[in-house]
């Protein structure tokens, strides 16, 4: 995947624990999606937080898209 470097990074999801948001991440993947993760390590530590799924804002709606299935 090619990124413009003006292509910033954007919260996709928010998941309230890592195995969900770990599965998504490897579908993203699947789907030729760069995904990251945020906040893996605190999860359990705050219970306001959760682990963010982030994208490139150039590839939100596809993974929108690709999540809703």
């Amino acid at each position: 995947m090619k990124t413009d470097k003006k292509d910033k990074i954007v919260t996709l999801k928010t998941y309230d624990d890592l195995a969900t948001a770990t599965v998504v991440k490897s579908e993203l993947k699947a789907n030729g999606i760069e995904s990251f993760l945020e906040n893996e390590n605190a999860v359990g530590l705050d219970p306001l937080g959760g682990v963010e799924l982030k994208v490139f804002s150039n590839d939100l709606e596809r993974a929108k898209e690709i999540i809703e299935k």
